[in-house]
C-alpha cells in the first residue's frame, strides 16, 4: 500500500484523535465502501490496511515517527540510518542475517518469518466493548426490554480470512515472507532481513481474490442483542454478550459486549422521586404553606410509577419543615423478592405564604401574646452597649 496518501487522510481523521474515533471513523466508512454495498474494492482496501496500522499502537507508532509502515519502498523507514556518525564511507558487511522484526521486538506487527513459524496472537479474546443505555424510572419499576442491533467483522468462511479464491508461492521472496535489506550504519552496512513487499510477508500472493469477502477476508454482518431488565433492577447492572464484537485476527475469539444501564438524564420523574438505601426505596420533597403544616392536609403525588393516576397522601397536623415519613411498601420493587417492595420517603418543605406572613406580622402578637406571657425572654443592654435593630432578610 502506498503511503503516498496518507492513512489519516484516508480515514478522515486527525493524528491527535484517539483509537476509539479511529475505528468510529472506518466503521462509518466502511459501511460506505463496502463492495457488498456497491463500493469500490480497492477503496475498502485501503480503509482495511489504514484502520489495521492506525488501530495497532506499535504499527501506528512507526508510522508517525517514519512514514512508512513494514518495510515499505524497500527502504528501512527513514531515520533509521541517522545514527551518531551516520554517513557514506567505507562498506562493512556483517557475516550475519539480522531479522529487524526480531531486532525491534515485532514492531512491524509481522509474526516471525518462515513457513514453519506460526502467528503470534496477543491474547485470547480483545477487551470487552461497554455502552451504557439509560432508562427511566417507570421502566426500571415494571421492568423492561429492548433489542440492540450492532454491526461487527466476521471472518470470510469461503476464504478462511486469507482474501484469496487462489493462491501461488511468492516469487520475490520464494515463500519465505522476507526479503534481504541493507541499512548503512556510519562507516558499516548492517544486512537485515525484512518484509517482503510483493507478498506483504506472507510468502504467498493472491491470484483471484475471495469474491464474498471481496479479497479483505470478512464480512460484515448484523446482530440483534435482546436485553431484558427485571423489575427493581438498580442502576449500574451490566449485561454481558459473550463473544458477539468483530472478528480480528490478532486474537482468538472476538471480544464481549458489555451493556450497562443507568438513569436516564431525560427522564423529568428524576427531578422529583429519587431512588435511595440501596435503590430499593424512593424519596420525595412536598411543599406545604404554613396553614397546611399545621392544620394538616391531603395531598395528591403525581409521578409515582406504579400509581398513574396520583398517590394519595395524608399530612396530618403539626407536620413541619424537615419531618420525614415512611410509607412502607411503596417504594421500587426488589429483585428476586416476587410481591415486595421498597419504601417510600416523603420529606416536609414548609414555605410561608404573603397572606399567612402579612397575617401573622399583624395579628400574631395579640393573639400568641397571652399563652407566652410569662415565657418571653427579656434582656437589660448594659450602660454604654451598642443597640440596633434586627433586619429580616426576605
Amino acid at each position: 500500500m502506498s503511503t503516498a496518501t496518507s492513512l489519516y487522510d484516508i480515514l478522515g481523521v486527525q493524528r491527535t484523535d484517539s483509537c476509539t474515533d479511529i475505528k468510529k471513523a472506518y466503521f462509518r466508512l466502511a459501511k460506505t465502501h463496502h463492495p457488498d454495498k456497491g463500493g469500490d474494492p480497492e477503496t475498502f482496501k485501503q480503509l482495511n490496511r489504514a484502520s489495521e496500522v492506525l488501530t495497532d499502537e506499535k504499527k501506528r507508532k512507526m508510522y508517525d515517527e517514519f512514514g512508512v509502515i513494514e518495510g515499505e519502498n524497500g527502504n528501512v523507514p527513514n531515520g533509521m540510518s541517522g545514527f551518531p556518525g551516520a554517513g557514506p564511507g567505507p562498506g562493512f558487511s556483517f557475516p550475519f542475517d539480522i531479522n529487524i522484526n526480531d531486532l525491534f521486538g515485532g514492531m512491524f506487527g509481522n509474526p516471525p518469518m518462515g513457513p514453519s513459524r506460526p502467528p503470534v496472537r496477543k491474547g485470547r479474546k480483545p477487551p470487552p466493548t461497554s455502552q451504557t443505555i439509560g432508562i427511566t424510572l417507570e421502566q426500571f419499576y415494571f421492568g423492561h426490554q429492548f433489542d440492540i442491533h450492532i454491526n461487527r467483522q466476521s471472518f470470510c468462511s469461503s476464504c478462511n480470512h486469507t482474501g484469496a479464491k487462489s493462491k501461488e508461492i511468492c516469487k520475490k521472496c520464494g515463500g519465505r515472507g522476507a526479503v534481504v535489506q541493507m541499512m548503512q550504519v556510519g562507516p558499516m552496512t548492517m544486512q537485515t532481513t525484512g518484509p517482503c513487499l510483493d507478498c506483504q510477508g506472507k510468502g504467498e500472493r493472491i491470484l483471484e481474490t475471495c469474491q464474498p469477502c471481496s479479497g479483505t477476508g470478512f464480512t460484515l454482518e448484523q446482530r440483534n442483542l435482546t436485553v431484558k431488565i427485571p423489575p427493581g433492577t438498580r442502576p449500574g447492572e451490566m449485561y454481558l454478550y459473550p463473544e458477539v464484537c468483530s472478528d480480528h485476527p490478532e486474537y482468538e475469539k472476538p471480544g464481549d459486549a458489555q451493556i450497562i444501564i443507568i438513569e436516564d438524564a431525560n427522564d423529568p420523574t428524576y427531578k422529583w422521586i429519587q431512588r435511595t438505601g440501596d435503590h430499593q426505596h424512593l424519596q420525595t420533597t412536598v411543599s406545604l404553606s404554613l396553614s397546611e403544616s399545621l392544620i394538616g392536609c391531603n395531598i395528591r403525588l403525581d409521578g409515582h410509577p406504579g400509581y398513574e393516576q396520583g398517590l394519595f397522601l395524608h399530612i396530618p397536623a403539626g407536620s413541619f419543615h424537615g419531618d420525614r415519613y415512611c410509607l412502607s411498601g411503596f417504594g421500587m420493587p426488589i429483585p428476586g423478592n416476587i410481591g415486595k417492595y421498597g419504601d417510600l420517603f416523603v420529606t416536609i418543605d414548609v414555605s410561608i405564604k404573603p397572606m399567612e406572613r402579612k397575617l401573622f406580622t399583624t395579628n400574631a402578637p395579640a393573639l400568641l401574646a397571652p399563652l407566652f406571657q410569662d415565657k418571653v425572654r427579656t434582656c437589660e443592654y448594659p450602660e454604654g452597649a451598642l443597640q440596633t435593630e434586627l433586619l429580616l432578610h426576605k
